[in-house]
């Protein structure tokens, strides 16, 4: 059974990733790494490539300057 110390650092430990995550959401250039990630994963299964497929998104955000 976890302890309520464990518990409270839990929920701290929670509150700063969810504190970071409304950071990124709000950040133009993750979302739209995150959102190219998320369309390469889906065309790389549909299209039953390997993992990493045709580009990578170090090659993606290169090429966006």
């Amino acid at each position: 059974m976890i302890g309520l110390k464990e518990r409270k650092r839990n929920r701290a430990s929670n509150a700063a990733r969810i504190e970071e995550l409304k950071q990124k959401i709000n950040s133009e250039e993750y979302l739209y790494g995150a959102i190219f990630r998320i369309a390469q994963v889906v065309s790389n299964e549909i299209m039953g490539l390997p993992q990493g497929g045709m580009q990578d998104e170090r090659q993606w955000r290169e090429s966006r300057g």
